[in-house]
């Protein structure tokens, strides 16, 4: 039987949780800004560059397999 007073774990992890957040709100520290979008030219680049190297990876791959495919069959387990 609960104790006249104290609410469900739950109930008390969520009023402690936002006592702590309006604390933290309430004592003037900054919270730190996203960048925003096409701020910086080197992070966007570096981007491209990656998913440019994943997608050639990609390709090479699969090129690969399906070579293997071809040429030599029943070496590759089947799927499904």
């Amino acid at each position: 039987m609960p104790r006249p007073g104290h609410g469900e774990p739950a109930q008390r992890l969520a009023e402690a949780l936002h006592a702590q957040a309006s604390t933290h709100s309430s004592a003037g520290v900054p919270r730190p800004r996203p960048p925003a979008p096409g701020q910086d030219p080197a992070l966007r680049r570096q981007i491209a560059w990656a998913l440019a190297i994943a997608l050639l990876a990609g390709l090479v791959l699969g090129c690969a397999i399906a070579l293997v495919s071809l040429l030599f069959p029943g070496v590759l387990p089947t799927v499904g």
